[in-house]
């Protein structure tokens, strides 16, 4: 018996959006404009950790208490002054049978009573504020266990952002797509 081919086990799949979250909760910004509903969020108190990493919902039934989802599922109800991020992988595209470049999806809502955040003294879209800390963040980042998350149109064509996913009336919002590359492989014997 000869060896077996090497192939690719996505074995650090499920725990890549739960990763990126986390380098995300460690942006000040970034978390100040998804918690506070306000034109002034940036000059609000930093949120501790605790309160940060009670903004990701775990599966409990009130799913409107929370503002970080790590799946494409709509929260129960959609309201006008909150924000939302919503993670979850996007696609996954083989390059060959040991690595696959594998795309996720920001899905970023906010209610449309709060689209504007003071940044610099001039107003902003909120959206764009996050785009912004998003990519200041992860844009080209050695993710822990990720890899490096990037927005480059060399590594998948799916790499973009569009503004106006929503309803455009009680909320609106933006998507991000970026992407990694995975390379986990178990060797087999013989």
């Amino acid at each position: 018996m000869g060896l077996r081919a090497v192939n690719n086990k996505f074995l650090s799949m499920p725990y890549i959006p739960f990763k990126i979250i986390m380098a995300l909760l460690e942006n000040d910004n970034f978390c100040k404009l998804i918690y506070y509903n306000t034109i002034d969020a940036l000059s609000q108190p930093n949120l501790t950790m605790t309160q940060k990493k009670a903004l990701i919902w775990e599966g409990q039934d009130n799913m409107q208490d929370y503002n970080i989802f790590l799946t494409n599922v709509q929260p129960n109800e959609e309201v006008d002054n909150k924000t939302i991020l919503k993670l979850y992988r996007y696609v996954t595209d083989p390059i060959n049978r040991n690595i696959a470049t594998v795309a996720y999806e920001f899905d970023v809502l906010f209610g449309s009573k709060i689209p504007l955040v003071k940044y610099n003294g001039v107003t902003c879209n909120r959206g764009d504020l996050i785009e912004m800390e998003i990519m200041r963040t992860l844009n080209g980042e050695d993710v822990a266990g990720v890899g490096y998350l990037q927005y480059d149109n060399d590594l998948t064509t799916l790499c973009r952002s569009r503004v106006g996913i929503g309803n455009n009336y009680t909320f609106t919002g933006l998507s991000i797509i970026m992407a990694t590359q995975i390379a986990d492989a178990e060797s087999g014997g013989c």
